[in-house]
C-alpha cells in the first residue's frame, strides 16, 4: 500500500513528506497487508492545519480520522497513532466476526 499525500493551501516539503512516510512505516504489517489505500490530506487555513486520513481495508471497511491544530508534526503523530489504534480495533472486530461465522458454520453441520 503506497499512501497518497495531498495538500491544499500548503507546500509539502521533502522533509515533511519524509517525516510522514517514516511515521506511516510504523503501522502494523496487518494494516499494510489488509488495506487497499491510504489517503492523507493536509489543508492549511491561516495558521491552522487540518489533516484527514482515509484508510480503506480490503474487506470494505473505511476509517476516517481528522486532526486539527497549529503544529503539523504533532498533528501527524497524533493522526497516525489514532489510525493505528482504530485499525487494530477494526482488525479485532473482523477476526471476531470471522470466528463467529466459522463457529456457526460448524454448528450447522
Amino acid at each position: 500500500m503506497e499512501p497518497k499525500i495531498q495538500t491544499i493551501n500548503y507546500h509539502l516539503s521533502n522533509n515533511t513528506k519524509n517525516f510522514i512516510v517514516k511515521k506511516l512505516e510504523k503501522l502494523g504489517d496487518h494494516i499494510k497487508q489488509n488495506s487497499e489505500s491510504l489517503k492523507i490530506t493536509i489543508k492549511k487555513e491561516n495558521d491552522i492545519f487540518h489533516i484527514d486520513a482515509h484508510l480503506h481495508f480490503n474487506w470494505g471497511k473505511r476509517i476516517h480520522i481528522t486532526e486539527e491544530g497549529k503544529e503539523l508534526y504533532a498533528l501527524t503523530e497524533g493522526l497516525i497513532e489514532r489510525l493505528q489504534n482504530t485499525a487494530n480495533k477494526e482488525k479485532s472486530k473482523k477476526e471476531t466476526s470471522n470466528k463467529q461465522v466459522k463457529i456457526n458454520a460448524n454448528n450447522d453441520n
